[in-house]
């Protein structure tokens, strides 16, 4: 096999919406120390890819101080850390498990350390209860669910009113088979204000792909679309309405 370490986010302004653009084949990626592993015919195994610790008590490690300062600010809380790790964590797991070009996902760190001049950490706020950190499990633990559902779509923001398209990517990773509905919901403040349910079919370690299209809300603010698979199995992106005048305005990273 070959161990392949695709660190997107090794790059400290490296946004989620970068995926969109980003190549599949885990061996594209350059490493934390700039290699890329030679290509071949053995199975590739990603066993690290994230490059976005948080220490236990939610204070970025000495690699990802510049990362969280880039796409948070300076006053960012313990809570908007937590939510944004799992959130990318997810997303990303997604992106290499639906793309099907490794054998094998592995997350690093489940169990490792924590300390105040440490680069890496785990995801653990209590080792002796072996309680996990609550946002982790809510998002993460959907992400390697063995009947998977990934959003490809993953722009920042949206014009009010278009009609827009939203791939969905449902993975099985069971020989069996599968059948059943899979919905896909525009929300706002936890209330869904659009939407969708589409059949789907997938063959026993196979993909199926849909798309959903929907209408997006004349309202400007904050939204998220999510799919959903029974469970339920969730995948979540975040976007925002723009009105008019912010459309023609410099765009704020956030």
């Amino acid at each position: 096999m070959v161990e392949a370490h695709p660190y997107h986010f090794a790059d400290n302004k490296y946004k989620l919406a970068s995926l969109a653009n980003a190549n599949p084949n885990p061996l594209s990626v350059k490493d934390a120390n700039g290699g890329v592993p030679a290509a071949d015919k053995h199975a590739v195994v990603i066993n690290e890819y994230g490059y976005l610790w948080l220490n236990r008590d939610g204070t970025p490690t000495t690699l990802t101080e510049k990362f969280y300062l880039n796409l948070l600010g300076t006053n960012s809380t313990t809570v908007q850390r937590r939510q944004l790790y799992a959130r990318y964590t997810a997303a990303e797991t997604e992106f290499w498990r639906s793309h099907r070009q490794a054998a094998a996902v592995m997350h690093f760190t489940a169990l490792g350390y924590s300390r105040p001049d440490g680069q890496t950490s785990d995801h653990w706020i209590d080792i002796k209860k072996l309680t996990w950190e609550p946002e982790f499990y809510r998002y993460v633990r959907d992400s390697f669910a063995p009947l998977g559902v990934m959003i490809d779509t993953w722009a920042e923001d949206y014009p009010p009113g278009k009609q827009q398209d939203f791939p969905v990517v449902i993975i099985n990773d069971l020989e069996s088979p599968w059948k059943g509905d899979v919905q896909l919901r525009i929300l706002r403040d936890n209330k869904a204000v659009a939407a969708q349910t589409l059949p789907a079919e997938v063959a026993g370690f196979g993909t199926t792909h849909l798309t959903f299209t929907t209408t997006i809300p004349e309202q400007s603010g904050s939204y998220q679309v999510e799919a959903t698979l029974p469970g339920p199995v969730r995948s979540l992106r975040d976007f925002t309405v723009l009105t008019q005048e912010q459309m023609g305005a410099p765009h704020k990273p956030r």
